[in-house]
């Protein structure tokens, strides 16, 4: 499994993104700019650390 936390600014979206994948293979979204993590618990530090930068109040999960 991985953890990836787009990192790119969510003005338009409103929300930092988390994608939880257990594909091997590169996804079409980590070709923008993200972290790849092994474990929900750093993913998510990452998130919050991200929602206080760019002042969003929402974090969302997304399973491919």
């Amino acid at each position: 499994m991985k953890w990836i936390v787009l990192e790119e600014n969510p003005k338009a979206d409103n929300y930092i993104a988390v994608v939880l994948s257990d594909r091997f293979k590169k996804l079409q979204v980590e070709k923008k700019a993200h972290a790849v993590f092994e474990n929900v618990d750093d993913a998510l530090k990452r998130a919050r650390e991200l929602r206080n930068i760019y002042g969003v109040k929402t974090i969302k999960l997304f399973q491919l």
